[in-house]
């Protein structure tokens, strides 16, 4: 398709690749400032059917770093807007929006309807949730955070079986809850690279490619560019 001639170009994607992405099923949880990214890219690059499971609604304070939502979106939820540009930038994909907030009830249910899961939420809740859903599903799971000119990527429940939990422990994470980026705040641009690197490890996922995000962080300091990948042990609880 000539869509996509340039990446199949690529000798890691090829033909074949194309079609292992056109029949992939990707879910994003969270349509914010990492979901925008991940979604935008994985959709233009033909992953076949995009989940986006996400029930806030778009703020004037998103649009900053939220760049598919406009002026005249506010108010509506995120999850529908940003199906509808995918599905406007690329009419040959399936987008479904999940306007719900994912809970023990439900995660299971929706989480298994897809292939890989992209972690783009900001709350401890949802990420021990998901976490746990993904293990439970033998689901990959990409994660990402960002915070103020700092972003991290990681592969969880891969070839090294790591949690997140395994990384960090419950109390850890809860601490870490109380700096959420609307105390710390976030830089736009750091949002988009690492969502960009977190789409890049979903595709690579896809086409069955070696990562060494599975079982390693990659670390990401927008202010000074640093980038450092530190390996991962298995957190002592």
């Amino acid at each position: 398709m000539l869509r996509y001639v340039q990446q199949t170009a690529v000798p890691e994607i090829g033909v074949y690749g194309q079609h292992v992405i056109d029949e992939a099923k990707v879910l994003i949880v969270g349509a914010g400032g990492l979901g925008v990214p991940v979604a935008t890219y994985l959709s233009a690059m033909g992953v076949g059917e995009i989940g986006i499971a996400d029930f806030d609604t778009v703020q004037e304070t998103n649009l900053h770093r939220q760049f598919v939502y406009l002026p005249e979106d506010v108010g509506r939820y995120k999850a529908e807007v940003l199906s509808d540009r995918l599905k406007a930038q690329n009419p040959t994909i399936k987008v479904t929006s999940h306007i719900t907030q994912l809970t023990a009830e439900n995660a299971a249910e929706i989480i298994a309807n897809y292939d890989l899961v992209c972690d783009c939420t900001d709350t401890v809740a949802a990420r021990l949730l998901l976490d746990r859903m993904c293990y439970d599903g033998n689901k990959k799971l990409v994660y990402a955070a960002v915070k103020g000119w700092e972003g991290y990527v990681t592969v969880l429940h891969g070839k090294a079986k790591i949690k997140l939990t395994d990384i960090f422990s419950e109390a850890d994470l809860l601490f870490e809850s109380q700096n959420t980026c609307s105390i710390a705040g976030v830089v736009s641009t750091v949002c988009g690279i690492i969502g960009c690197q977190q789409a890049n490890e979903a595709i690579k996922i896809l086409l069955d490619l070696e990562s060494n995000l599975d079982g390693g962080i990659f670390c990401y300091d927008g202010k000074n560019n640093g980038i450092k990948i530190l390996r991962l042990q298995k957190h002592d609880l």
